[in-house]
C-alpha cells in the first residue's frame, strides 16, 4: 500500500497541511497496530519571496483512546 503516493496523486489539495492531513489519516484508519504517526510533508521550489530550499509542515496524529 502506497498511502503518501495515492493522497499526492489524488484529487487535489491547497495546502500541505492538508496532504499531511489525509497521510496520517489514511495510515490511522489502514493499519490499526499503528497507534501513532508523525507525517512530513516537504514541496521543493515554492514561490515565495526569499533563499529557500523547501517548504513543509510536519504533523502528528495518534488514535483517541
Amino acid at each position: 500500500m502506497r498511502i503518501a503516493q495515492d493522497v499526492v496523486e489524488g484529487p487535489s489539495h491547497n495546502l500541505l497541511e492538508s496532504v499531511a492531513q489525509s497521510i496520517a489519516n489514511s495510515t490511522l484508519l489502514n493499519f490499526h497496530q499503528i497507534s501513532a504517526v508523525r507525517v512530513k510533508v516537504e514541496k521543493p521550489h515554492v514561490a515565495v519571496k526569499g533563499v529557500l530550499d523547501c517548504l513543509g509542515v510536519e504533523i502528528f496524529r495518534q488514535r483517541k483512546p
